[in-house]
């Protein structure tokens, strides 16, 4: 009787509730990530992250690439010698383009950047970002961070950094 008990017991909480109820508390989670990250908020613009990388190489506080020319001689420019392959090079739809942000740090010698949002205001665009740890940069000693961002839209007038 008590086997019959346990059987029933660990079949209702594996079987039922255990593994359908995780998965669909999960699902939701991502769709809600997804959406968020997808939603555009008056004057919020969307974009995605094409590289991240730490390099010691002349470039503005930000640059915009609008053609695949451009961003042919930007991958050049950030090549690794060390490496025999390079790094896939994005290609631009229309109405998009490469915002490149290579920010002087303030708080942390040797950390990266993280982006919390982007805004349009006129023909601007506002950048608000972070700065945050990285290990490897760290270990490293490397206090060059490099963010490629590919930008759906009309190509601003200028950019404004916004650390906070």
């Amino acid at each position: 009787m008590k086997r019959v008990f346990l059987l029933i017991f660990l079949l209702l909480l594996f079987g039922f509730g255990g593994g359908a109820g995780c998965t669909n508390v999960s699902a939701t989670k991502n769709v809600v990530k997804t959406e968020s990250g997808m939603s555009r908020n008056n004057n919020e613009i969307k974009f995605s992250e094409v590289r991240r990388l730490n390099k010691s190489i002349l470039l503005k506080e930000y640059t915009l690439v609008q053609s695949f020319e451009e961003t042919v001689k930007l991958y050049s420019v950030m090549e690794d010698k060390r490496f025999s392959r390079s790094q896939p090079i994005p290609t631009l739809s229309e109405n998009e383009f490469l915002l490149v942000l290579k920010p002087q740090l303030k708080t942390k010698e040797y950390g990266d950047i993280e982006i919390e949002k982007i805004e349009e205001e006129k023909s601007f665009l506002k950048v608000y970002y972070k700065e945050i740890d990285n290990e490897e940069y760290l270990l490293n000693k490397e206090k060059n961070p490099i963010l490629i961002l590919k930008i759906e839209g009309k190509v601003p007038s200028g950019v404004k950094l916004i650390a906070f």
